[in-house]
């Protein structure tokens, strides 16, 4: 016995129409797919980032030891300065002093004028 026309007819209207549907599930598996991927490529990312950032963080950290060490450094020296800034004038002193003092010689006082 052969089907009429009408479950014929319907048959392949539930044919087409599965057929519509499973091209959709296969656009969406596809997608589903490139979107996995994108994830996982910006999750690769985002952990090189998060490394790099560690990185510069103990990079930023070590510029700060050496930045301080500098500072230090740089008042140890201003510190050296003022001590011969200090003798120099001591020194400038003295010499005033011994300059202001009569001469006994005459050869050599005749000289220094």
């Amino acid at each position: 016995m052969v089907p009429p026309q009408e479950v014929i007819g319907e048959d392949i209207e539930i044919k087409n129409q599965l057929s519509y549907v499973s091209k959709i599930v296969g656009v969406i598996e596809g997608s589903l797919i490139k979107i996995e991927g994108n994830v996982r490529f910006i999750k690769r990312q985002a952990e090189k980032r998060v490394v790099e950032a560690n990185v510069s963080v103990k990079r930023l950290d070590n510029l700060e030891a050496k930045i301080q060490n500098i500072e230090g450094l740089l008042g140890t020296i201003a510190l050296e300065i003022t001590k011969i800034n200090g003798s120099m004038q001591q020194t400038e002193k003295n010499l005033k002093v011994l300059s202001r003092r009569p001469c006994r010689n005459a050869i050599k006082c005749e000289r220094k004028k």
